[in-house]
């Protein structure tokens, strides 16, 4: 398949109106976009059907003392989600003068699998809880949840997953894709529905004269603003006033815990965007759910003093640089299965020595790599347990129903899934099926791979003007991807290969006597290849380095043609 440059038709030569046509933004809606207002863009809580049923029932268990437990997810989306509930109730609680009974159950990717398992209702039924609060999860365990429900267990669902063909009877449903929904967004992440519940509860505590504090909301949004990011919902809308004030909150978080994670990820306060998320943060809070367990995460989040956020945090760094190690490896052995199969329109790799904790990272690191869907697989037990993620626009729930009745376990989002097979024999089964499905689905899209490319521009043409009409897009992200330019024929004025084993490239590029400074991470190959005064294109981002108190330009790299 071969790479082909689509770059958008120029319209206008002010960049800002070029880049607000390439995202199909009329004039009409350019000021909602470029200027998020928190007033203006949130959405009423209140538009869930079932939100004041859900309120009424949380004040009542706060009230009476009632024990409530909050069920979340491994991932950091869940791990943020149950942080924020806790954060809420503790806080109304306080405001009532009330002893809150609340615990927060988070489950073990292995022992427990995704969503709420039976064995752990049974033991909340046991422990004698009144009040089940699920976030980032719950939508997909009818049978679980409603087994509670003779034993006078209630059960408030906070959750944005794809819905299953069952859905629970007796829980009060707060989902923006929940069968007669009012709700306009529909993509929140699971942590953003959590956030609604918390301001309608913060609304309704209000109006009966309990002294929550006004604004006190607006405090939860670093926590919101991680999951926006690590769960990949567009940034558009609401979620885009939500991502671009959650990063206002991040970058002067009170948390110990999370200034303590921002610190060991060489991150400054003041200075964090949502690649710094994604890329950081996010993968040290995913850690302990995929290594050992996602309490060590949710510990971190909470901690209320410095011992404790040196204690909790140090332990997620250690279990981050594991994660790394393991998941690199995995990721190697994942890339020699692929290597002289014949060209697929999806991969399923697999190996019984693969932690399942990091199924996740290989998938994605081979979906990314080879630019095709991919599903990782590993042996737990008899049974084989997966993830998969997407490259293409191919809706991974979609492409596993078309495979029929073969799975213990699937469900997930378009972009991202899991799965559990029962023998090796309907892995490859799996595979065979699912790529199949894939070749309908993609083939003509795929025979010639287009990348899209914002605008072609000169060297003149990037001055800090330029980079500073582009900033007004942030934040960034899925929906509205960061700008990519393609500068063509350009002059190779200096060439070096850099980092370990010359895997990078440093490049200057030199047009109509002006220069521009170029780093090409994995783009190491390049170097030789290419020779001073020789002319090469390069399709890129725009973004600004800073070194030894010296900031300048400097163009990274996204993909370069050889003249």
């Amino acid at each position: 398949m071969n790479r082909v440059w689509q770059i958008q038709p120029r319209v206008s030569d002010d960049i800002v109106l070029q880049l607000l046509h390439n995202r199909s933004i009329s004039s009409q809606n350019a000021e909602v976009f470029l200027n998020p207002d928190y007033d203006r863009d949130l959405h009423d809580p209140f538009l869930f059907l079932q939100m004041q049923t859900a309120v009424d029932r949380v004040l009542i268990a706060i009230e009476k003392s009632e024990k409530i437990v909050v069920h979340g997810d491994y991932d950091a989306d869940g791990i943020c989600g149950s942080t924020l509930i806790m954060d809420v109730l503790k806080h109304v609680s306080d405001a009532m003068g009330v002893e809150l009974n609340a615990s927060v159950f988070l489950p073990h990717r292995e022992r427990d699998g995704y969503g709420v398992a039976s064995h752990t209702v049974d033991q909340i039924i046991k422990d004698k809880t009144s009040l089940l609060i699920t976030v980032d999860c719950g939508i997909s365990n009818a049978k679980e949840l409603d087994a509670g429900e003779e034993s006078g267990l209630d059960v408030i669902i906070c959750d944005h997953h794809q819905l299953a063909e069952q859905l629970p009877k007796f829980a009060v449903i707060i989902h923006p894709l929940a069968p007669g929904e009012n709700y306009s967004n529909k993509k929140l992440c699971g942590t953003g529905v959590a956030f609604k519940f918390a301001c309608a509860l913060l609304i309704c505590a209000r109006e009966r004269g309990i002294k929550v504090g006004d604004g006190y909301e607006k405090w939860l949004l670093d926590l919101v603003a991680i999951a926006t990011v690590t769960d990949i919902v567009p940034l558009l809308g609401e979620n885009r006033a939500l991502e671009k004030f959650g990063l206002k909150v991040l970058n002067r978080t009170r948390r110990p815990g999370l200034l303590k994670i921002i610190q060991n990820a060489n991150l400054e306060l003041g200075k964090i965007k949502t690649d710094d998320i994604g890329f950081r943060i996010g993968p040290r809070l995913n850690a302990a759910g995929r290594l050992k367990d996602a309490s060590v995460a949710f510990d971190a989040l909470n901690a209320k003093t410095q011992d404790e956020a040196d204690s909790y945090s140090k332990n997620l760094e250690m279990l981050n640089r594991e994660r790394q190690r393991i998941s690199d490896f995995a990721f190697q052995e994942a890339k020699q299965q692929i290597i002289g199969q014949e060209a697929r329109y999806a991969h399923v790799v697999w190996s019984d020595s693969w932690t399942p904790g990091i199924l996740g990272l290989v998938a994605g690191k081979i979906a990314n790599e080879f630019n095709v869907s991919t599903f990782a697989l590993s042996k737990s037990g008899d049974q084989f347990i997966g993830s998969g993620r997407s490259a293409n626009g191919l809706h991974l729930v979609e492409a596993m129903r078309a495979c029929g009745d073969i799975f213990i376990k699937a469900g997930g989002h378009p972009e991202a899934c899991g799965l559990t097979l029962e023998s090796l024999e309907m892995v490859e089964i799996f595979s065979n099926k699912v790529n199949a499905y894939a070749e309908i689905v993609l083939k003509e899209k795929l025979e010639s791979q287009e990348f899209l490319i914002d605008a072609q521009v000169d060297v003149k043409d990037i001055n800090f003007e330029f980079y500073k009409n582009i900033m007004q897009f942030e934040p960034f992200g899925t929906g509205n991807p960061t700008p990519v330019f393609a500068l063509e024929n350009a002059t190779v004025g200096s060439i070096q290969a850099i980092g370990s084993e010359g895997k990078h490239l440093r490049l200057r590029l030199e047009d109509n006597g002006s220069a521009l400074e170029c780093i090409g991470f994995g783009f190491g190959k390049y170097a030789s290849q290419l020779k001073i005064g020789s002319t090469a294109s390069i399709a890129f981002k725009l973004r600004v380095n800073e070194w030894n108190g010296n900031t300048k330009l400097q163009a990274e790299i996204a993909d370069i043609v050889i003249k």
